[in-house]
């Protein structure tokens, strides 16, 4: 799938992207991540777009820091903050992941209000939204997905995801060509976890077919209008 085109169409299907937006990033270091990065630094250019863009990477002392994302960034244009791990959180060592999770976008997004964001993008794809999708329906019995753009009322700022329809295999084939160095969360708690399992019964269910997957989420939006 072209990387370009998906993002381009979730961007049109769902309004994530409007004139004079300032969208903050969240960057992580990983392929998902850098590819928004990458393709937004890119977008901002085209014809009929006029957004600006920034970014922010939260150091959690338990991954170790990617030092090329400072020099990624900078020939990008884009203007990226670094902040140690949120104040009062303690120790992310001994936190689960949706709490980590949880922490990580409360400091982001409290950054973004102080910086005058309206929009904050992350980089969650379509393997992501499926697999909890997959785990909403078997855990809790509910059928819901990771949202392609929700307003946060409280902090008056909306949180997008234009990678929405890309799956994971176009996003590693892109980063690869493009040769970047990216790191991943190494902490035991997310590699093999409830969320890494399900990733898995994910590939198990649809064989792997994008086809499949683009059915599954067809299903849902469909259920959704």
């Amino acid at each position: 799938m072209n990387i370009f085109k998906s993002v381009a169409k979730a961007i049109q299907d769902f309004d994530l992207i409007e004139k004079d937006d300032k969208i903050l990033i969240g960057a992580s270091g990983g392929k998902d991540s850098l590819a928004l990065s990458y393709i937004l630094s890119k977008m901002r250019y085209w014809k009929n777009s006029a957004f600006s863009l920034g970014a922010i990477y939260i150091h959690n002392n338990v991954t170790p820091y990617n030092t090329e994302l400072v020099s990624l960034y900078s020939s990008w244009n884009i203007p990226l903050a670094i902040l140690s791990q949120p104040q009062g959180t303690g120790d992310f060592t001994s936190l689960d992941c949706y709490t980590c999770a949880t922490q990580r976008r409360a400091a982001i997004m409290h950054y973004a209000v102080e910086h005058g964001y309206n929009k904050i993008a992350f980089g969650h794809h379509l393997d992501d939204t499926l697999t909890t999708l997959l785990m909403n329906l078997l855990l809790q019995g509910k059928i819901d997905v990771l949202e392609p753009k929700r307003y946060y009322e409280s902090f008056h700022v909306t949180l997008i995801r234009p990678l929405f329809y890309t799956p994971e295999e176009s996003i590693i084939r892109f980063v690869s060509q493009q040769a970047w160095h990216t790191q991943t969360c190494t902490c035991l708690r997310g590699t093999k976890g409830v969320r890494s399992e399900y990733r898995k019964r994910l590939e198990s269910l649809t064989g792997g077919s994008l086809q499949e997957k683009m059915h599954l989420l067809t299903a849902f939006i469909s259920r959704k209008q």
